[in-house]
């Protein structure tokens, strides 16, 4: 979990460095940390999840898991949507920026709490 979570910061807090005409491919390293950490990230929440509660709730921890993963990130673009605003609008790459440290911030506090947190 903690090698997901300091892998997806890690791009999501490349996509800084991106200016307003970034071509795909140098925003190609940051969205592949960012999916690598989240592909990271995801088998060890489910298994902290399922981990937690009676074996007869395993199924039911797995698909809460995955229901929040899921709206989640549906929810997460949105906001960065609707904050970044139009691609075309002249705040669009500093609504982006802004973004990104947020959400680098929120993994890497994520990562903080894991290690509060989450027993072995």
């Amino acid at each position: 979990m903690m090698a997901g979570l300091m892998t997806a910061a890690g791009g999501v807090a490349l996509l800084t460095l991106a200016g307003a005409h970034a071509s795909y491919l140098s925003l190609l390293p940051a969205l592949l940390l960012w999916g690598a950490g989240i592909g990271l990230l995801t088998p060890g929440v489910v298994a902290a999840a399922v981990g937690a509660v009676d074996r007869r709730r395993a199924g039911l921890a797995s698909a809460m898991s995955n229901t929040c993963r899921q709206a989640g990130g549906a929810v997460g673009i949105a906001g960065f949507g609707a904050v970044a605003g139009s691609p075309a609008s002249a705040g669009f790459v500093g609504g982006l920026h802004a973004l990104a440290v947020t959400a680098a911030g929120l993994f890497v506090l994520a990562a903080a709490t894991t290690v509060a947190f989450l027993r072995p």
